[in-house]
């Protein structure tokens, strides 16, 4: 029997994985600089708790969600977004303290039982941070801010940010309600899942992709804001003017989670069609006490890993030759059980100087190796000869140059730093 993978998931295998290990690394280097840190939840968690923070009007609890009743006869459900899973550990934990903003990160995989497309299969990866206990329009502007800067680390440029404000939640509930009114005069209108919306949750009407709807959604209203909401949501604008981030206002920008209030935005980026979304978030003050802890303030988001990529692709960005100057090829023509130590120096070399190792011991033909090494994008390559062997140094060719060099084992580490 031939065992293939379930659909909508997908192998990383290497040659690929290794964008992924950089993308991981430079995110979690410029995270940990910005006072962030990671925390790492179970991909199962009860049923009850996305139904609740999410909402039964979202998509995802709707129709997504891989739900099923465990031999104890509970509901559990794998994880489809990070947010409240990272509510509730923070909340079981004790991780928040008075007055004590928490900034946390995440990487991994979420689940959605959903049609597999560009950039998003049934099991797909996110970076996301949560802001804890924080409330002002200083956070929400420096979580934008944030990303920008995220995006140069990465080269990232041809993106645009879009904005909104949900306003408080007494705005939302009148807002919804004018929603209601409306919609419901146009209800002969609207598809199966607006109608059902309509019933449980009306703001996620603008939310929908379908065609046939653009023109009903762009006559609804406006929400209103108080004035409280409009302050909160200029003084966000006039900090992204000052730090140079540009922006525009989408006034239909909704979100397709019930938890958010307040400010909430979105990333596109050229060159991944339709689907053009590639990080998402907003402010959501009032999931934390929904959850059982106490009121407090929270805003956040979360980016698909593999849109981000594809997004980079686009623009002619390769992580895979970023990777290029750290990869050495180790060309082993002499390999037998006494030649073990000689090749765990060499590893132990590439691990001191921050290389990536690929060791090949295929035979004698030196012109073999270099043609492999070239293949996988090999900076230097480490030749171990017979000669070499016996005298216990190593041949540095540099696969750019075509440079050679000879230098003994002991003093590899200094070889390697200067190539």
């Amino acid at each position: 029997m031939k065992f293939q993978n379930v659909k909508g998931m997908k192998d990383i295998l290497p040659g690929e994985v290794e964008s992924w290990q950089l993308f991981e690394r430079r995110t979690r280097q410029f995270l940990d600089a910005y006072g962030f840190q990671e925390i790492r939840t179970p991909v199962i968690e009860a049923t009850e708790l996305f139904q609740r923070s999410i909402g039964e009007a979202s998509d995802i609890v709707h129709k997504e969600m891989y739900t099923f009743e465990d031999r104890g006869g509970r509901s559990l459900t794998l994880r489809p977004e990070m947010t409240a899973s990272v509510v509730r550990s923070a909340i079981e934990h004790r991780l928040i303290h008075e007055n004590e903003p928490l900034y946390l990160y995440y990487l991994g995989p979420m689940y959605r039982a959903e049609r597999p497309q560009a950039g998003r299969k049934r099991e797909f990866f996110q970076m996301g941070v949560e802001t804890i206990n924080t409330r002002s329009a200083v956070n929400d502007a420096e979580l934008l801010i944030m990303i920008k800067s995220y995006f140069d680390v990465f080269g990232l440029q041809k993106y645009k940010i879009k904005i909104n404000n949900l306003g408080t939640e007494n705005d939302r509930l009148q807002y919804a309600n004018r929603l209601k009114e409306y919609f419901t005069k146009h209800r002969d209108q609207l598809d199966e899942d607006s109608q059902f919306r309509l019933s449980k949750n009306v703001l996620r009407i603008l939310d929908s992709k379908n065609p046939d709807l653009q023109k009903l959604i762009k006559a609804a209203p406006a929400i209103e804001l108080s004035k409280e909401a409009r302050d909160d949501f200029e003084a966000i604008q006039k900090l992204l003017r000052e730090a140079g981030v540009a922006y525009e206002i989408d006034h239909r920008l909704v979100r397709g989670l019930d938890y958010y209030t307040g400010c909430v935005f979105e990333v596109t980026t050229a060159g991944l069609g339709a689907q053009d979304a590639i990080l998402a978030g907003g402010r959501y003050d009032g999931l934390v006490a929904s959850l059982g802890g106490s009121h407090v303030g929270a805003s956040g988001f979360a980016m698909g890993i593999e849109r981000f990529l594809m997004a980079l692709e686009a623009e002619g960005i390769s992580l895979a030759q970023a990777l290029k100057t750290n990869l050495v090829y180790v060309a082993g023509l002499v390999h037998g059980e006494s030649s073990c130590g000689f090749y765990r120096q060499i590893a132990q070399s590439l691990f001191r100087t921050g290389k990536q190792g690929r060791f090949s011991f295929g035979g004698k033909n030196i012109a073999k190796h270099l043609k492999q090494a070239n293949k996988i994008n090999a900076a230097l390559t480490i030749i171990v000869g017979e000669n070499e062997y016996q005298k216990k140094e190593v041949s540095i060719k540099n696969m750019t140059t075509g440079s050679q060099v000879t230098t003994p084992l002991a003093k590899l580490d200094e070889a390697l730093k200067s190539c």
